[in-house]
């Protein structure tokens, strides 16, 4: 790389959101880099699943066949319920399905997609902050494997670094400081016997989720409430286990490998467009999913913002933050809604007098917890849940 080239669109994080939008802009015919800090393949803390929206999204970008071939088992649904008892069954419609994948398997194959297409990829490559020429961002200052300090040029700069975005920080978009803690260590497991759908088990400072991955792993994640944190420290392996037994009890599920850590997730920002920046994906301004819709809108929020930063980079003003804000516009049509209805469901379970009932409820109302399924799946709505006959099953006992 010359210190001297100018990309059309610099790309910072080799995840779903970076790697989608790399591919995305260089089949457009865009000169497209893709930084990545670390090597690829590498672990993430994550839930390794993908609701039926993101399938659809790998099958539209093109990957979903290799995705497929890689091993990932279809998710069918999702049990939901209190940690002390059996919950709801929600399944899919019958079309459709979710997706179990290793994130390090999704991601190779996500950052292999966009070099196909044309994109220039770099893995080593640590982004510390903006490039700024009279106050508009111009590219990035970044490291490279060796070490060095090198400035790389872009007309447009896309921070999809993820979670805690060094671009976000450096320019001052976080907006607030968090105000629900959690923390999340996750792992593989061996030994969870075989389900068609994930497992979701939910209280007040703890949560548990189960997926399977492949034919012999199931990825768990466990959740801790701010004032459960104090119990992972020094010995996170050791609360995972703890809390996974106690999940599961003695049926000779094991863990096979460290566990990673990471959290907080209420991190919201200021803008996710300015002078030269597109923010997609996690570094958009995250939240805490449910039932694998972080994977899905990291895919479809980098399908919103090529469709953007195309037209921006073949207008004649470039992509100033006039240009781009119809994408800012068209992320808070797409996501707003389910930002809104997660908030309702982190009232409601974190309230057991509440959710245990409703729980029983809808586990004696299949259609309602289909319902309910298919909006975390992004296959319908979230206004479909406020029709009569679903708000009723949803908060009436069961007869």
């Amino acid at each position: 790389m010359r210190q001297t080239d100018v990309y059309d669109v610099v790309v910072v994080g080799g995840g779903p959101a970076g790697s989608a939008m790399a591919r995305r802009m260089a089949a457009a015919g865009w000169r497209a880099l893709l930084l990545e800090r670390g090597e690829m393949p590498r672990r993430k803390p994550c839930g390794e699943c993908l609701n039926p929206a993101a399938v659809r999204e790998l099958a539209r970008l093109g990957v979903l066949d290799r995705v497929r071939g890689a091993g990932a088992v279809p998710l069918r649904g999702w049990e939901i319920g209190p940690l002390d008892r059996t919950g709801f069954r929600g399944r899919f419609p019958p079309t459709v399905h979710g997706l179990g994948i290793r994130r390090a398997v999704l991601d190779e194959i996500l950052f292999r997609a966009a070099a196909e297409a044309g994109a220039e990829t770099r893995t080593g490559w640590q982004v510390r902050g903006p490039l700024l020429e009279g106050g508009r961002i111009v590219g990035v200052e970044a490291i490279d494997p060796d070490g060095s300090r090198t400035p790389v040029r872009g007309r447009l700069v896309v921070a999809a670094d993820g979670l805690r975005s060094k671009l976000v920080r450096r320019l001052d978009l976080v907006r607030r400081s968090p105000r629900i803690w959690k923390l999340a260590l996750a792992a593989h497991v061996r030994g969870i016997p075989p389900r068609d759908h994930g497992v979701l088990k939910l209280g007040s400072e703890l949560c548990v989720g189960i997926a399977p991955v492949d034919s012999e792993l199931a990825n768990v994640v466990v959740v801790l409430g701010k004032n459960r944190i104090p119990e992972a420290r020094g010995d996170s392996g050791g609360c995972f286990d703890r809390q996974l037994e106690a999940a599961l009890g003695n049926g000779g599920a094991a863990r096979c490998e460290d566990v990673l850590a990471t959290g907080p997730f209420d991190i919201p920002v200021r803008r996710i467009v300015d002078d030269g920046l597109l923010l997609v994906g996690d570094a958009a301004g995250y939240y805490d999913p449910l039932t694998g819709q972080g994977i899905y809108r990291a895919l479809h929020g980098a399908a919103l913002a090529a469709r953007v930063a195309d037209r921006a980079l073949r207008s004649p003003t470039g992509p100033t933050r006039g240009a781009l804000r119809s994408y800012e516009e068209a992320h808070g049509r797409a996501f707003s809604p389910g930002r809104r209805l997660q908030r309702v469901v982190e009232a409601v379970t974190s309230r057991p007098a509440i959710f245990s009932p409703l729980s029983r409820s809808l586990a004696a109302r299949p259609a309602a917890a289909d319902a309910l399924v298919a909006v975390t799946g992004d296959i319908r709505p979230v206004r479909s849940l406020a029709s009569i006959d679903t708000a009723l099953s949803l908060v009436l006992p069961s007869r």
